[in-house]
């Protein structure tokens, strides 16, 4: 048994509304992607964005004990990143059977405050 489960593409498409609660003004967004902490890929950093829309593809290899695909966007800038905000999709939710999930997700705000802003995810299963 190899404990392979094939491979997850994920597509980081764009995102809307983006506030970092520490600026005045516009964003130098990025994005991590991840399944585990061990292996986190990144967008490019659009500058000067709220609404930055970057459409990279990333590939990760799936294994068992993969059940959540963890967003996190940061605010670029000179002395290290600001964290906007996190999302994590619960992969064992969607049934890739029927086609790739493709959704906006929410970027909650601590304590339930409004959020801090959406970020479009295509994510496809492959063999």
């Amino acid at each position: 048994m190899s404990g392979s489960h094939g491979k997850l593409e994920v597509t980081i498409i764009e995102a809307r509304h983006l506030k970092d609660q520490d600026i005045v003004g516009k964003n130098d967004a990025f994005v991590e992607v991840y399944l585990d902490k061990d292996y986190k890929q990144r967008t490019k950093t659009i500058k000067n964005n709220n609404d930055p829309q970057w459409n990279e593809t990333f590939t990760f290899n799936l294994s068992r004990n993969h059940d959540d695909l963890h967003l996190h966007v940061y605010d670029d800038d000179a002395v290290g990143k600001d964290s906007i905000g996190e999302a994590k999709i619960d992969l064992r939710k969607h049934d890739f059977s029927k086609g790739a999930f493709d959704e906006w997700i929410k970027l909650p705000a601590l304590l339930g405050l409004r959020s801090k802003g959406e970020i479009h995810v295509k994510i496809e299963h492959k063999e």
